[in-house]
Formats: structure tokens, C-alpha cells, sequence
């Protein structure tokens, strides 16, 4: 018989965040979004409407390529409690846009650990200003298969983008959620705080769809619930944190 805390849900949150260059002009905002969603996913731990038992990881991936620094983890699987404040000293934009390695680099690292974790999520949001430049390890089809075999596990995946074709982009990577913004200081602050208002509702329709299969041992009917959580992730009606 199934239990609380047997069914718990590991939710690992991971932004795949655009450092190179050109996201120079609006460093300080981003790195305050980060943050400010930091705290939307600490907040889910205490929310009233979230009843389903939820351990909450939180990864942050910079890149950038031929610049100051290398991509890296600014934080790596941390659980949320326990994660601190990001600041300009951990995000320095330079250099090109190798977003494919990105995607392909993280989502290699992220499906490793949920592997060895039943029940386990993924909800990963990419933040890009530019269009993919500069991988060499990832094809755009490998990132594609890779993030369309995820979803069909109920995996989230919400793309938001400045300067190019966000609907396209996203679509050609099999992301239905997609979400532009006004790169510049409102901009990007309005932009940061629309993805924490979407996590907050989008965790409470995925606690609900958990809750909804907790005495049911059919996994593709729960991966079929995760799915169906996952749709509109930023459509206005769903936008009432």
C-alpha cells in the first residue's frame, strides 16, 4: 500500500540561462529574476494549495562560449531550502550562444538522477536572447529527440526568448510553452516575474495531477496527467499567483 511519503515527488527545477554577450545589457535584472524565482520555488515547499509531498531541487546553468568563463552550474541539484541567492559575481555575460550543449550538456546530467528516482520530475525553463551559434557536442536533433522523450515521461519544458522567433524556436525543439520578452530593464523584470508566477500555478496543477494518481499503479496514465499539467504553462487564464 502506497503512502505519503512513498509518494513523494522529486521536482527538479533547472534553468538553462543564456550568459553570453549580449545578455550584457540587462545582467543585473536577470540575475534578480533568478532569484526571484528562487523564491517562488521555496515558496511551493509551504503553499496551502500544494498537498502532494514534494522535495524540490533547483539547478541553474549559465552559457556562453569563447568568453570570460566556460558553461557551468551556478548551482547543481540543490535542495531548495538550502539554496542561496546567485549575484554578479556568479554571472558574467561574454562570448557566443552554444545552446544546444546547453540543453544537450544538462538534460544528459538531469535524466541520470531522476533515473535512480521513481516518481521523479523534471521542469526546465531555457532563457536565451540569440539564436544557437556556437555547439559542437549537440545537434539540434539530438536536443529535439532528447526533450521530446522527456515530455512523453510528463516532463515541463518552457522556452522564453528576446530577439528572435520564440514560437519557432521553441516549436523546433518540441517545446509547446513559449514566452517572449522586451529585452531591456522592464523588459526583462516583467518577464521574470510572469515564469514565477506560471511555476507557482503550473506546481499546483502538477500536485493536483499527483494527488489524482496517488492510489493508482498505472505509470502511463500518470505520466498522461504530468502532461496534460504541463499545457499552458503561460496562458493568461492560468496566471493567478
Amino acid at each position: 500500500m502506497k503512502t505519503q511519503e512513498t509518494n513523494k515527488t522529486t521536482v527538479f527545477n533547472l534553468i538553462i540561462l543564456d550568459e553570453s554577450g549580449s545578455m550584457s545589457g540587462v545582467t543585473k535584472q536577470t540575475i534578480s529574476g533568478c532569484n526571484e524565482t528562487i523564491n517562488t520555488i521555496k515558496a511551493v515547499l509551504t503553499d496551502k494549495e500544494i498537498t502532494t509531498p514534494m522535495e524540490q531541487r533547483i539547478s541553474i546553468y549559465a552559457f556562453q562560449s569563447d568568453g570570460s568563463r566556460p558553461s557551468r552550474y551556478l548551482i547543481k541539484n540543490e535542495l531548495a531550502e538550502n539554496v542561496k541567492h546567485i549575484t554578479s559575481k556568479d554571472y558574467e555575460p561574454y562570448g557566443c550562444t552554444p545552446l544546444y550543449d546547453a540543453i544537450g550538456a544538462t538534460l544528459t546530467d538531469l535524466r541520470r538522477l531522476a533515473e535512480n528516482l521513481p516518481g521523479s520530475i523534471g521542469s526546465v525553463t531555457i532563457i536565451t536572447d540569440g539564436y544557437e551559434n556556437s555547439s559542437k557536442r549537440y545537434s539540434h536533433e539530438k536536443v529535439r529527440q532528447m526533450i521530446s522523450q522527456l515530455r512523453e515521461l510528463g516532463w515541463n519544458f518552457n522556452f522564453i526568448g528576446a530577439n528572435i522567433d520564440v514560437e519557432a524556436t521553441a516549436s523546433s525543439l518540441n517545446i509547446d510553452n513559449h514566452m517572449a520578452f522586451q529585452q531591456d530593464a522592464e523588459g526583462t523584470r516583467a518577464m521574470f516575474a510572469r515564469e514565477s508566477r506560471s511555476k507557482l500555478n503550473y506546481m499546483r496543477r502538477m500536485s493536483m495531477a499527483c494527488n489524482a494518481c496517488f492510489d493508482i499503479d498505472d505509470e502511463d496514465e500518470r505520466r498522461a496527467r504530468l502532461r496534460e499539467a504541463e499545457k499552458g504553462y503561460y496562458d493568461e487564464e492560468n496566471d493567478k499567483a
